[in-house]
This record gives structure tokens, sequence and C-alpha cells, in this order.
């Protein structure tokens, strides 16, 4: 599992939020499908999901398959709900409470699925839970409002199996979609940092290393550890030697107590070297 297994209720806590929108509002559901490809086609024929990867050009059957995609979230439709449980554990659910319609909502996500950095194109992984709050932290104003349009409320599955919840700021006027969803340098550079705990676990695993830490635990440790990395100016290996050390010793489940581990980790490195 990519994160902790979802809260029991969590189907459940959809339906009241739900059942508490305002007149004229609907309440989306964003599927990442890369983490279960071709999912969409197991919805009966009362969901009509909208893949965002079809506003592509060449968009293929098997882009399709891993296309993110939008449905309209209803309590008593049986086959979503059954589909729905097919995620747990995976990063792959928002829920955007909305009062825009569905094809101009999988309009509005669609332009954001690539975005344009010094001229190259990138995949904008924000279906994915795990990088969606850092995708949202460093847009600027202007674009968190073409991002979400009349969006009222955009809660998502964090790395801790519940809901969370972005902090929209409400738009009363009507925002266009944008016509080139485009990041610099800086912004980039901050997204590929947030997604640096990740990509080292993969790393690790490669290696052979394997944790009793949940999903949620193992990101905040390694977090820090790469933070605590950072400040001590390790190498690309000594990182990679501190990072496995965190994952498999068992004092590493007291966080607070990993600067003076990573002080007297590294001084016996020193004294190695």
């Amino acid at each position: 599992m990519l994160i902790d297994p979802f809260d029991p209720g969590w189907q459940s806590a959809l339906a009241e939020q739900y059942r508490s929108l305002p007149q004229g509002a609907r309440l989306v559901l964003l599927v990442d499908g890369a983490f279960v490809p071709g999912m969409f086609r197991e919805l009966d024929d009362r969901c009509a999901a909208v893949l965002l990867f079809e506003a592509l050009p060449g968009c293929s059957e098997a882009t399709r398959d891993v296309s993110p995609f939008i449905v309209e979230f209803d309590p008593d439709n049986r086959s979503l709900e059954q589909v729905l449980k097919r995620c747990d554990g995976y990063p792959m659910v928002s829920a955007i409470a909305t009062f825009e319609s569905l094809v101009e909502l999988g309009e509005r996500l669609a332009a954001w699925c690539i975005v344009a950095v010094d001229g190259q194109r990138f995949n904008f992984r924000f279906p994915d839970t795990r990088r969606l709050p850092g995708i949202f932290k460093v847009l600027t104003p202007a674009q968190r409002a073409e991002f979400v349009g009349s969006a009222f409320g955009w809660r998502y599955m964090g790395r801790d199996g519940l809901w969370q919840e972005l902090s929209l700021e409400i738009c009363t006027s009507c925002v266009p979609v944008t016509t080139r969803a485009e990041l610099n340098q800086k912004q980039f550079g901050q997204l590929v940092e947030d997604s640096e705990p990740d990509e080292m676990w993969v790393r690790l695993t490669r290696r052979g290393v394997v944790s009793a830490l949940s999903p949620s635990q193992r990101h905040s440790i390694l977090t820090r550890a790469l933070e605590l990395a950072a400040v001590g100016q390790l190498s690309n290996n000594s990182k990679m030697e501190w990072c496995a050390v965190c994952l498999t010793d068992d004092k590493t489940r007291d966080y607070e107590a990993l600067p003076e581990m990573f002080a007297q980790w590294n001084h016996r490195e020193m004294e190695r070297l």
C-alpha cells in the first residue's frame, strides 16, 4: 500500500458531505486511474465518467485506462460504492464540492494535466493525493483560482487514510479555464523537493530495505531524516545510508529523537572516515 488503509467510514463521510451541499452544487470525485488502470470501465451507466486525458492529443485506449477521471458522487449508487472500495490504500481519491457541471470541471482540470516549465512539458500529478497538497501550496493565488474554479470544498485522502482538506479561497466570479498551465523554475524545484521522501523510499526498496512502519509514519520519518541530511550536507550515498537506518531502527519511531540520533550517527560516520 502507498498510504495507510482508509478509515472505515470514509464513504459514509462522503454521503454526509453530499447531503449538506447547498442547492445547485454537486460533489465530484476525482480519481487517479493510474493506480487501478481501467477502473472507470467498471462503473455502471448511471456514472458518466469524464476522462481528463481524453483532452490530450493522440489519446489512446491505453492512455484512457490510466487517465484521471471525475464522476458525480451518488450515495445511492451501490455500483459506485463497490468500485470505490478498490481505492483503499492508494492516494487516488479527492472529493470536490463545486457549482460547475461535470463537463465544465473536466475541462478545467484537464487543462492542468500537463504543465510547461521552461519550454518542457510535464505530467502534473495533482490527482495523486500525495502530491496534491504540495502542488496547491506552490501555485499562485491566480493559478489556484484557475485550478479550482467555483469549487468551495476540496477534500482528499491523506497519507493517514483520513480525509484532509485544502484551504480554498472562495471565488465569487467566474474564472476562465487556463489556456496555458505553466510553472516557473522555483515552483518546479519546490515540487521536486516535496517528492523526495517518496523517491527515497523507492530507492531504498530497490536495495532491499524493509520497514515495519505504516506508510504515513514512514513518510514522516523520511521527511525529517532528509531535512537533517540537508543541514548536515550529506553526500547522496550517506543520505541513503542515514535514511535506511531511520527506517530499520526501532528508535526512530520516536520522531522527536531524530535530531539527537542523527548527531550521534553522523559523528560515528565522521570517525569511521
